[in-house]
């Protein structure tokens, strides 16, 4: 592989970035940076100042992404902008990487159009897109929803266990806390959108591949499963008489596993489904569980696999509350169809993995980005790098400055190239 993608962009520089907001986390859980907490106030300070320092006009947007701006020229008509962003919030424990990779690649852009003395004829955006990540209020992805038009009064008003309304939370870090009317009002002006990621599972790494090129995010549904049977004493309640809840709801949950193990056999698209929440009632060791409430996490590069699933799955569900005398009720909670990429933004992005002699591969996305809502009022377009065994969403999340810097200069390479 020839390694002048050095040229682009310096992995020193990068792993002096990543460690900084690797130490702005809470002390005693690291990698912890959760969306309005002082680590993230703290980090959204450093990156403020090193856009400034790097001469990028920075502001607030009205859903309170922080945004910094390098113009193009005055003389250029019409110049249209390009974004390029991710974020710095994490999940409880998480990784340094998530998020972090693709706002330092970003920065990294910047770098080398000012050492290059390159003037662009558009104006290029790096955006640390609010709240990426699911928070407390149940909503992910809270900038990029809010620039696509989708954040809703129904979303702002939601109040977490100690009292915060999240449209407060954003109008105190800058934004306006209130809903989108529409997509951003330049979204027409918007050329390209481009996030660079970890890839959060190991295609890359096992095959030995630089980059990963995104094709789609799948569509995301979540659904809330509540089983309803009837606690009793554990040592007195007859064993064909009971209506056991969590009997019930273990059998669903394999259920489900078989159901989509088969769909994910005969589909050559990406196609998951988790049970990874379960509360039982009344949770007592002397107790037959009275009542389960789970959420069912189902993600889908193909909507009728995902129609199909729930399809068999309500079947199944109905058999075993005939047979174990338990209701069981099946009700969305939300829904998100599958986000295709940009084709033409892809060829651009193959065309510079080439020119840089870095091996790429199309992939499918299993996680949600940001670009999953730019890509409604957008052209956007993903590149994924090399995620060491596959592991992210906790501290063992591992890639390399060289990795990063692979990624951003297959996006330089794209700027230049959109550029002309």
């Amino acid at each position: 592989m020839t390694k002048h993608f050095n040229t682009y962009s310096e992995p020193n520089r990068i792993a002096e970035a990543v460690e900084a907001l690797a130490e702005l986390t809470e002390p005693q859980r690291p990698f912890t940076r959760l969306v309005f907490s002082p680590e993230f106030s703290r980090a959204r300070q450093w990156l403020q100042e090193r856009f400034e320092a790097a001469g990028l006009e920075c502001q607030i947007d009205a859903g309170g992404s922080l945004i910094g701006t390098r113009k193009a020229p005055a003389a250029s008509e019409s110049p249209g902008k390009i974004i390029i962003g991710s974020h710095v919030d994490t999940v409880p424990a998480g990784g340094r990487f998530d998020g972090i990779a693709g706002v330092v690649a970003g920065l990294e852009a910047i770098h080398f159009l000012n050492a290059q003395r390159i003037d662009l004829p558009f104006d290029l955006e790096i955006v640390d897109f609010l709240g990426e990540e699911l928070n407390v209020w149940g909503t992910s992805c809270l900038g990029s929803r809010h620039m696509a038009g989708l954040l809703t009064d129904d979303i702002l008003d939601r109040v977490d266990q100690d009292g915060r309304r999240l449209g407060d939370e954003i109008e105190r870090i800058g934004g306006t806390g209130k809903p989108a009317s529409g997509p951003r009002p330049d979204a027409q002006s918007i050329l390209a959108c481009l996030e660079l990621h970890i890839e959060q599972s190991d295609r890359l790494e096992t095959d030995q591949i630089d980059i990963g090129i995104v094709t789609d995010i799948p569509g995301i549904s979540r659904y809330s499963i509540t089983v309803t049977g009837s606690a009793g004493h554990s040592g007195t309640t007859r064993m064909e008489g009971r209506r056991d809840a969590l009997v019930t709801a273990s059998d669903i949950i394999m259920t489900a596993r078989e159901i989509a193990r088969s769909i994910a056999a005969q589909d050559n698209r990406h196609f998951v489904a988790t049970i990874g929440r379960i509360e039982v009632y009344p949770n007592g060791a002397a107790t037959v569980p009275g009542e389960v409430k789970m959420i069912l996490d189902l993600r889908a590069s193909n909507e009728h696999s995902r129609d199909m699933f729930m399809e068999q799955l309500h079947a199944a569900s109905l058999e075993t509350s005939r047979r174990e005398s338990c209701d069981v009720g099946i009700e969305r909670i939300s829904e998100a169809s599958v986000a295709h990429m940009d084709d033409a933004l892809r060829q651009r992005l193959a065309r510079s993995a080439d020119h840089l002699g870095l091996s790429h591969i199309n992939l499918s996305s299993g996680a949600g980005h940001d670009m999953a809502h730019m890509s409604r009022i957008a052209p956007s377009a993903m590149i994924f790098i090399p995620c060491k065994g596959g592991l992210s969403h906790c501290p063992e999340e591992l890639t390399t400055p060289d990795a990063i810097a692979r990624g951003s200069a297959v996006l330089i390479r794209t700027l230049l190239d959109m550029a002309g």
